[in-house]
């Protein structure tokens, strides 16, 4: 697959995952909210509270989609190894962190008040462990990146 395939590619996944995010978070949560605020009258005081962290939760979301656009341009340039690129793989690993700081207080919100349902454990969970998962496998691809243009770099001088 050439360079500017790939990253037309990457962009068509970037922009469609945009989209449904945007669908999800915008159109899906506050439906299901609304419809367990009228299931469960007694949680209907929970309704805005969580729609507002699901909200806050999307920022980094889109933050490093952001960043995954702005690496596939460079791979469209064919500077592909550059510190451009893993500084980009950076800021994405701290985001997913940051996703399982915001979950994990969440989780402990919950659990002060005495709302954390089992279910919702588990989903805040794994939410945390992917987040995790994609944080330690950016991380190890950042790395790469980073001894590849070191190497790049190292090859360029030479004549």
């Amino acid at each position: 697959m050439k360079q500017n395939e790939l990253a037309k590619s990457l962009k068509l996944f970037i922009g469609l995952t945009c989209v449904i995010l945007a669908i999800c978070g915008f159109i899906v949560v506050p439906k299901l909210g609304i419809d367990i605020a009228l299931s469960e009258p007694e949680f209907a005081y929970l309704y805005y509270p969580f729609l507002i962290f699901i909200w806050i939760t999307i920022i980094p979301f889109y933050a490093a989609l952001f960043e995954g656009w702005k690496i596939s341009n460079e791979i469209n340039k064919d500077n592909s190894f550059s510190k451009k690129n893993m500084d980009s793989l950076n800021r994405i690993r701290k985001y997913a962190l940051s996703e399982c700081f915001l979950y994990f207080v969440g989780a402990l919100i919950l659990l002060y008040f005495n709302l954390l349902h089992l279910s919702i454990l588990i989903i805040i969970l794994f939410v945390i462990f992917v987040a995790m998962c994609i944080s330690v496998f950016i991380a190890v691809l950042a790395h790469l990146v980073q001894k590849a243009c070191d190497l790049k770099d190292e090859n360029d001088l030479t004549i």
